[in-house]
């Protein structure tokens, strides 16, 4: 289950930053809400060897996910992407 953990203190102890990590399942143009204020850096990786995530869209907390393979081509059923995110908390 995706969630929330951890606290990191910022370069120059600005503040704390949080950490999401999980796995969730989605498909090329879903969200995933982090439970963030924002995301300042965040790292992709699928279940399946031959296809990329990547972040195409951010609002807030909410990332929005390309998915492809590698042909380029979208994928459209749902498969795992595993998301660690920092950044402020609510």
């Amino acid at each position: 289950m995706a969630e929330i953990i951890g606290a990191l203190a910022k370069a120059l102890g600005k503040g704390q930053k949080k950490v999401f990590a999980g796995a969730v399942s989605v498909a090329d143009g879903d969200t995933v809400d982090t439970g963030l204020k924002s995301v300042d850096v965040a790292i992709l990786t699928t279940s399946n060897a031959a296809h990329i995530a990547a972040i195409t869209g951010k609002s807030g907390g909410t990332i929005t996910i390309g998915l492809a393979d590698n042909a380029g081509s979208a994928v459209t059923t749902a498969e795992t992407v595993y998301i660690l995110a920092i950044g402020d908390p609510k």
